[in-house]
Order: structure tokens, then C-alpha cells, then sequence
């Protein structure tokens, strides 16, 4: 059962306007019994004047606290989202950061509703290209060792991490640090095009969704490279210098056991989605997000660790003790910081971001924590959907809001929608179209009006701000039973051992022999995995950057075009027209004058997206032989 926290130790934390009511209240969170870490009350929404301190384009949201105007009052700065599809920089229509300026004090801060957004010494906005899913996320480390914390945030692909030198006006214009490897390398297990073990460097999983923080992990002086996402959580080495960093190959991070850190168990039901031993998120979840902080004060860097908080089995955060050993700096199990008392979700939304401070100055750390709400009606919090599991609701997580765009209409034959159809399917095939648009159009968008959630239709995400304020622990030692341990779960299979099976295989097939003056079908077949799909080339893609399917065919000497090539049947999804299922294939009808084996070849260009994740466009060329023999043969 939730209930509203009505704690008023500050005008910025509490109601100074009308809020919807389960933007304020919680399920009763219990304390996690962890030895000396804060005991965290719970959670308070931060304000502003009139309303919730917030990040709107896709809805993320990644706070910090920083001394932005040199006051002496820390401000907060909120890492928000949005998508590069081609145009960078974009300003401030890109992944920026809200700076909330604090009219308050340093130990009871206040902010109006007015933000700025960071700019560098030049002037310019700060921003950094995000193609996906994590937005701008700020953490501040002298990296370079020159007197000065330096500003730095991941990034979904190619998996950079954005540098902003810290200096006494302000932040420098970013660069990129210098990792061993290339993060724009093409080598993905999930395409076969990688001679090499999943989840080694040069591979999409490696690079994928690099969220980031530092510390210095090995106790040589200077800061190394954590990382999360697709391939689990992982620390890069500094091979370079205190004032040079440089970062080795990523290594998987430890439990005592050896096993690699899991912030997500879903269960064989899940696992039996991922057949022949595919590639598995060796998190269990492949949207990590590490922050280094000594929770314990022990003296021995711990990890808080969020997902993508969409799964009844997810933890709001993740705790991980750290744990010096002779083979170096291995962690407890992960435990849940933030359990409840009847299972329910913690938090609201989805795809937490966290940061470690003394919000109030008390001497004792406090956890400040981004969240991710759906808001539907043109920004109302929505509590069916903010409080319920994604995944449960079967909706979008940030960057795929229905909101985006208004619902599509019943398709039928007059409908905009399938003027295309019309012009490019035979009248089978077109009858076959509506047909399956329909179908589709009621599993997403009829059954809703139908079921009175009719506005789910209007969901967008927006980022909120929460501080659950910590009090000092009652001391008690610390040692290696002192760490609640988490129940058994089902052994899982090591990234390292695993094979990969594509989400799209693409087939190029012809005829065994066809005569000569005889009509033959060169096809193109597209399979896809469940959850998979690809870009219908309707025009209806790329305007909002995604990359439509196109096959082109060198035909040599000899072959012709035989008459206009067939289509394989799409659907719409959203804003999106897609291919989706198995044996979508594309055939184009050819002749042959003379008798001989002709080599043909197919340029195929896609780009590969499911619910959560969008592979990059990939290009594959692909060959056939067309055997050719005599008519009177």
C-alpha cells in the first residue's frame, strides 16, 4: 500500500503546487539492514515553485549536484534524453543538462521552476550524441589530476565516454576518452560478422550502451573506467597516467565466486527466449548503470547499480559491496537497497538514475535518484502506469512514447496509409496487407479504447527528481556475514561460452535451373526473431530517422528484369511501418537469353530495432547463381 510523504523540512521538497497525488507517495520501503551505510528514509519528490523539477524530450533523467554559478550553493543539474538521428550537435534540442539554479542555501536547497541549460567556456550547450537510451548522465572526477573535478558522461553507441575538462571558469569543450579498441568498430556476434568470442572488444555488446563512472579500483593512484550496458558490468583499467588517462580492455566485474554482477534474474521462461546459448546480458538486464561510491564507509569502493526497471523481478538499485581479495577487487552478491514491504515497485517509472550526496549538509550521505514517469493528457503523472511494471502493461519505456505522434485509425482501404499498398501489392496481396494492419491495429490501439485506456495512447515520459535522505546507522562491524545475501537463483550460462544467433538472417535463393525465355523469382528472404523487426521502405521511416529496408540487384549480361518485383506484406507499429516475422521476402521476376551460370548480387541495406534496443544500419552484399539451361535442352 502507498502512502504520501508529507515530510516539509523544505519549501523545495514539498507540495508548492497542485501535484497529482501518487507522484508523492510510496509503497512502505524497508530498510535493507546493510552495516554502516545510511539508513535512507523514504523517498520526497523535489520541487519547484509550482512543479515538479523535470526533464521532458524522452523523458530521462540523471541528476547531480554542482556549484554551477559559484555562489557557494550547490545547484542541481538533470542529464535529460533525446535522440541524434543525424544532426549533432542539436543544441538545446539534443542531450543536455537542465541546471536548476538553488535560491535557497547549501544546506536547504530551493529552486524556482526556471532552468538554464550548461554551457562550456565557449558558450556553447553541452550536450553529447545519444542514438539511444541513456541521455547526458553527469559525474564529476579530477581525472586529469590538475586541482579541477572534470565532468563526464557514457554514451548508448558507439560507446564513447564524453570528457568536459574541469577548469576554474568552468567546463571545457568536450573530447572523447582515449580507450584501447574502437568503439565505431562494425563486429557484431549478433550478425556473425565477428571471428571472435561474444563480448570481446571490436563487438556491438562490448561497446553498447556505455554508462560510466570512476574510481580507483586497483589503489594506484588514479581513477579506472566502470562501465554497464550490453555486455554487463565491467572495469577498464587507466594504463595511462594520473594527468593522461587511458583506458585498457574492458573485464567483467566479480562476485567472490567469480561469477560476473547480476542486477536481474527473469527466470527460465525468459532464458527460453534466447535458444542455442545466444548471447545473454550477462547482467541480466543490458541497461546497467554503475555509480562507484563507498556506501559502507568501509574504506573499499562499493557499486549502486540501476537498470531498466520494467520486470516484476527488478531492483529499484542494486547494491554491490566491494571487497578487496588476493585476486584483486570482487564484490558481494547484489543486494536490493530499496526493498518494500509487499513486493510492489519502489519507485515509479522506470530507468533510475542515481547519485550520492549530503543533499542537507548533516554529515551523512542521502541518495538522490532520476526517475522515469509516464505522464499521459499532455503531462498528468499517470499512476496505472507509472506503478505498474512495464512489462507487466506491455508499454514503451523511454524513447518510444505513443505520445510521440497521434493514434493511427482503423486502417481501411481509403485510409492514407495504404495508398502505398495500393500502388506497389497485386490485389491478393493487398487484401492480405489490410488485413494483418487491421489485426495489428487492434492488439495496439483498439483494444485500448476498447478496455476505457484510450489515453494510454497520449503516454509521454518525463524525468523526476527524488531524495531519500539518509541517517546515520547505529554502528555495527562490518564483515563478510554482516552483508544481507540474496535467495538462490538458477545457475546462468557464461557470456564467454555463449554463441550468437542474429535477430534477421537475410537469405538470397534462386531457382536450381530455370530455361531459357523462362520467368524465374530471384528472392530476397528476411527472417526475423521474435520481438525483432526491420523498416518497411514506405517513405514513413526516414523522416524519423530510422533506415528503411532497400534490396538492389546487379544483373549481368544476360539477365533481364522480367516485370515489376513483389513486396513482402508490412504492418504499421507506432509511427513506424515494419517487417516482422519469417520468409519476408522480396522477389524480383528475371529472363535469360542464352544458356550459362549467372552470378547474381543483392546489396541489402536494414537496420534492426526491437521494443528496447536499435541495432545500428547495417549493409550486406550477398551473391547467387541463377543455372540457366536451353529451352530445347
Amino acid at each position: 500500500m502507498k502512502r504520501a510523504n508529507i515530510l516539509l523540512f523544505a519549501t523545495a521538497l514539498t507540495l508548492a503546487g497542485q501535484l497529482a497525488a501518487d507522484e508523492k507517495s510510496f509503497p512502505e520501503i524497508l530498510d535493507a539492514g546493510i552495516p554502516g551505510t545510511p539508513k535512507l528514509g523514504q523517498p520526497i519528490l523535489v520541487t519547484g515553485a509550482t512543479k515538479p523539477i523535470l526533464t521532458e524530450k524522452h523523458g530521462l533523467a540523471a541528476p547531480a549536484l554542482w556549484d554551477w554559478n559559484g555562489d557557494g550553493k550547490r545547484d542541481l543539474l538533470v542529464g535529460e534524453f533525446e535522440t541524434n538521428s543525424s544532426d549533432f550537435p542539436m543544441g538545446a534540442d539534443g542531450s543536455t543538462i537542465r541546471v536548476y539554479l538553488n535560491v535557497g542555501t547549501d544546506a536547504d536547497p530551493k529552486f524556482t521552476d526556471e532552468f538554464e541549460w550548461a554551457q562550456d567556456t565557449e558558450g556553447t550547450i553541452m550536450e553529447v550524441p545519444q542514438w539511444c537510451c541513456i541521455g547526458f548522465t553527469p559525474q564529476f572526477v579530477d581525472l586529469d589530476d590538475d586541482g579541477h573535478l572534470d565532468m563526464i558522461t557514457g554514451q548508448y553507441h558507439p560507446g564513447e565516454v564524453t570528457w568536459f575538462r574541469g577548469t576554474g571558469a568552468g567546463f571545457l569543450p568536450s573530447e572523447t576518452l582515449p580507450q584501447e579498441g574502437d568503439p565505431t568498430a562494425d563486429g557484431n556476434p549478433m550478425f556473425g560478422n565477428y571471428e571472435g568470442e561474444p563480448g570481446d572488444i571490436g563487438t556491438f555488446h562490448y561497446w553498447v550502451y556505455t554508462s560510466a563512472s570512476f574510481g580507483d579500483f586497483d589503489d594506484d593512484g588514479d581513477y579506472d573506467l566502470i562501465v554497464g550496458g550490453g555486455d554487463g558490468l565491467r572495469i577498464s583499467e587507466n594504463i595511462g597516467s594520473p594527468r593522461r588517462p587511458s583506458f585498457a580492455m574492458r573485464e567483467p566485474l566479480l562476485t567472490l565466486d567469480g561469477e560476473p554482477l547480476r542486477i536481474l534474474d527473469r527466470g527460465e521462461e525468459w532464458e527460453a527466449n534466447f535458444p542455442d546459448g545466444e548471447l545473454l546480458p550477462p547482467d541480466g538486464d543490458g541497461k546497467s548503470s554503475p555509480l562507484a561510491v563507498d556506501w559502507d564507509d568501509d574504506g573499499v569502493l562499493d557499486l549502486l547499480v540501476t537498470g531498466s526497471y520494467r520486470h516484476p523481478s527488478s531492483h529499484a538499485v542494486t547494491f554491490f559491496r566491494g571487497v578487496k581479495t588476493d585476486d584483486g577487487h570482487r564484490f558481494h552478491p547484489g543486494v536490493d537497497l530499496l526493498p518494500t514491504a509487499d513486493g510492489a515497485k519502489a519507485l515509479p517509472g522506470s530507468g533510475q538514475r542515481v547519485y550520492v550526496d549530503d543533499w542537507n549538509k548533516d554529515g551523512v550521505k542521502d541518495l538522490i535518484i532520476g526517475a522515469s514517469v509516464a505522464t499521459v493528457n499532455g503531462g498528468e503523472f499517470s499512476d496505472e502506469l507509472s506503478w505498474e511494471w512495464e512489462d507487466v502493461n506491455e508499454v514503451e519505456s523511454a524513447g518510444k512514447d505513443p505520445g510521440l505522434y497521434p493514434p493511427r485509425e482503423r486502417p481501411t482501404e481509403e485510409s492514407e496509409i495504404m495508398v502505398w499498398a495500393k500502388e506497389n501489392y497485386t490485389e491478393e496481396e493487398f487484401e492480405a496487407h489490410l488485413k494483418l494492419n487491421q489485426e495489428y491495429w487492434y492488439e495496439t490501439v483498439g483494444r485500448l479504447y476498447d478496455e476505457g485506456k484510450a489515453h494510454w495512447l497520449t503516454m509521454r515520459h518525463q524525468g523526476r527528481i527524488y531524495v531519500m535522505m539518509g541517517k546515520q546507522r547505529e554502528a555495527s562491524p562490518v564483515t563478510a556475514d554482516a552483508v544481507p545475501v540474496p535467495a538462490d537463483t538458477p545457475k546462468r550460462r557464461s557470456a564467454s561460452t555463449a554463441s550468437a544467433k542474429p535477430p534477421v538472417t537475410i537469405a538470397f535463393v534462386a531457382p536450381d535451373e530455370v530455361r531459357t525465355g523462362e520467368r524465374a523469382n530471384l528472392a530476397v528472404s528476411f527472417s526475423m526473431r521474435p520481438g525483432w523487426y526491420i523498416y518497411a521502405p514506405t517513405g514513413r521511416n526516414a523522416p524519423h530517422g530510422m533506415i528503411e529496408t532497400s534490396v538492389s540487384l546487379a544483373l549481368p549480361e544476360g539477365i533481364e528484369s522480367a516485370g515489376p518485383r513483389s513486396l513482402p506484406v508490412h504492418h504499421f507499429k507506432g509511427l513506424y511501418d515494419i517487417y516482422e516475422g519469417s520468409d519476408r521476402a522480396w522477389a524480383q521476376p528475371v529472363e535469360a537469353s542464352a544458356a550459362g551460370n549467372y552470378e547474381v548480387t543483392a546489396k541489402v541495406t536494414y537496420q534492426t530495432c526491437k521494443d528496447d534496443l536499435c541495432l545500428p544500419p547495417r549493409t550486406e552484399t550477398l551473391r547467387t547463381v541463377l543455372a540457366v539451361v536451353d529451352a530445347g535442352s
